[in-house]
């Protein structure tokens, strides 16, 4: 690992790894990115029905969160009604391999029903 023996090197990785954590650890952003991700871009109405008891709220909060992070994109289509779509930027996108892990990283050490 880059770094070792290094503090500074190693307390600026440790910040590095607790931003990210920060946006992926929050209940609900894994499975929005992976959501995205997997299905492509999606209205608001479209992710609250693929993500299973997720209420508007947190939904709306989750999604906010993450286009304050760069990873996700909001498009209005059309201005009435109005329809927005949610995307991911190319940030996002790069998260692919990291999900992809975890989750075999989960079926590995945590099981079926981890």
């Amino acid at each position: 690992m880059t770094g070792k023996g290094n503090p500074t090197s190693l307390y600026a990785r440790g910040e590095s790894l607790q931003r990210a954590t920060a946006i992926l650890g929050k209940k609900w952003h894994p499975l929005l990115l992976y959501t995205l991700l997997t299905e492509g871009p999606q209205g608001f109405n479209d992710m609250k029905s693929r993500v299973d008891g997720i209420s508007d709220k947190v939904l709306s909060d989750a999604l906010e969160d993450l286009q304050d992070a760069g990873l996700v994109v909001r498009d209005v289509v059309e201005d009435k009604p109005v329809r927005v779509n949610y995307s991911l930027t190319a940030a996002g996108e790069d998260l692919e391999p990291i999900i992809e892990g975890l989750l075999e990283w989960s079926h590995e050490h945590l099981g079926e029903d981890g």
